[in-house]
């Protein structure tokens, strides 16, 4: 039987709401990381510590609209339709 996972939506509003993001991740929750009430440059410094977070935990990054992110911890695969995974974030070009 699988383990069940928390799905965590978060609405940061500056980089200091940082904490929470890398804990619930860190707990191997799935967090959905809405950047529409950040500025560029609190959006761009948030993006460095999560991108840095979830590289160092093993997980990915998905991005589901240009300022919505998907957090995934190991173990976990977003998948937009029945035969795609999502794009990755580390892969976009």
């Amino acid at each position: 039987m699988a383990t069940a996972r928390t799905i965590v939506v978060l609405h940061p509003t500056s980089y200091r709401d940082s904490r929470p993001i890398g804990e619930h991740l860190r707990d191997g929750d799935i967090v959905i990381l809405d950047l529409t009430r950040l500025d560029s440059d609190e959006a761009h410094r948030l993006v460095d510590f999560v991108s840095g977070l979830v590289f160092g935990l093993q997980g990915n990054i998905d991005r589901v609209t240009a300022y919505v992110l998907l957090l995934a911890p190991p173990g976990v695969a977003a998948i937009d339709d029945v035969e795609h995974l999502t794009g990755s974030f580390y892969n976009q070009s």
